[in-house]
């Protein structure tokens, strides 16, 4: 059965129980929503990560290999226990993009990956330490890879 949740983004969005994700602990700044969805653009690396809680919160994410194919850190046993990760299989690592006026001035946050285990439909935003990445890494730098450019 179906579910129907408005957004103010997309309108009505139709989801099936199968595409909830639940955060564990929430998202840093919106503990209290906690299940989510993500709804991809069409021949986009963008997608959105859709609160299924409040219409009006949705967040801009990316795979941040598309950009940053180097991109890598190490998760605690902490985290591999919240998600009950035995395997590899079936992980997603997403960033959060900013975008201001301009997207050429766009921002992913490489210090905060969202680590999903789509098996269990879970997720945290995993905060790295001593980590050399910020929240503010240029999206379209020269440093980054564009699309094959």
């Amino acid at each position: 059965m179906n579910m129907i949740m408005e957004t103010t983004r997309f309108g009505a969005l139709e989801y099936g129980s199968e595409q909830i994700i639940s955060f564990v602990t929430g998202i840093p700044g919106f503990k209290q929503y906690v299940t989510f969805m993500i709804v991809t653009i069409e021949d986009s690396p963008f997608q959105y990560l859709q609160s299924l809680e409040n219409g009006e919160l949705a967040f801009i994410i990316v795979s941040p290999f598309e950009f940053y194919p180097d991109y890598e850190f190490d998760l605690s046993e902490q985290v591999k226990d919240e998600l009950k990760i035995t395997e590899e299989e079936g992980l997603e690592i997403y960033n959060i993009v900013r975008v201001p006026e301009e997207l050429s001035s766009a921002t992913i946050n490489l210090l905060a990956p969202i680590i999903i285990n789509g098996p269990k439909q879970l997720a945290v935003q995993y905060i790295l330490s001593n980590s050399p990445y910020s929240t503010q890494h240029q999206l379209f730098s020269k440093n980054a890879v564009t699309g094959g450019e």
